[in-house]
């Protein structure tokens, strides 16, 4: 019975993935600091973290389709230094 039940725990865990570590360390820096749960810093953290998301999307795509490409990163650098000198021109 106790086999049982820890394969189906196992399992659960299996298919949850990185969650429930993700709930923990929410709950690790809301106890640390209480303003970590708010909602300005919630967007800030979206915010900061949108271009990360995007890109590994896009390299997920990649990978499951097969093409392994290392570029992307050279890529990510490229546009990051173009954008900045398109914001400098007035």
């Amino acid at each position: 019975m106790a086999v049982v039940r820890s394969r189906r725990l196992r399992t659960a865990f299996a298919a949850l993935g990185m969650l429930p570590v993700l709930v923990l360390l929410a709950v690790g820096f809301q106890f640390i600091n209480p303003r970590f749960l708010t909602g300005t810093n919630l967007l800030i953290v979206s915010q900061q973290s949108s271009i990360n998301i995007v890109l590994a999307a896009g390299m997920t795509f990649v990978i499951l389709t097969g093409g392994i490409d290392l570029s992307v990163g050279s890529i990510l650098a490229a546009s990051a230094m173009v954008a900045v000198l398109v914001s400098l021109v007035p």
